[in-house]
């Protein structure tokens, strides 16, 4: 059997120390590298997803407008048959106004510039 003497056994703690040590540093480097591959990957997803709700956005951007556009174009036409029927509406009014005995033919004239101040 081998001899045991104080320098074999301080060499080997030593070498087991260096050794554990070695393994540490090792392992160490192992999550550092693994801690920039998932902060690459985290940060492509993020990447991806703020893409797509960039491109979300913007589609609901282009949404809105053609609404909006849709909407000013509907009002737009319904301005223009109320003022068509207004119109119409003014030139019923003279004629039954003028049918009308001159004391009715007053008072609805009154009536109409009344709501036409109020308008």
């Amino acid at each position: 059997m081998a001899d045991l003497t104080l320098d074999t056994v301080t060499d080997t703690v030593r070498d087991a120390f260096y050794v554990g040590v070695g393994a540490g540093v090792l392992a160490f480097q192992k999550l550092q590298v693994q801690r920039a591959e998932l902060t690459k990957a985290v940060n492509a997803q993020l990447d991806d997803a703020k893409g797509t709700a960039l491109v979300g956005i913007e589609s609901a951007k282009g949404s809105f407008d053609n609404v909006s556009e849709l909407v000013e174009d509907r009002v737009k036409l319904l301005e223009e048959r109320l003022t068509g029927l207004e119109a119409r509406l003014e030139t019923v009014l003279a004629q039954i106004e003028d049918k009308l005995p001159e004391q009715a033919r007053d008072l609805v004239k009154q009536a109409r510039d009344l709501v036409a101040r109020a308008a």
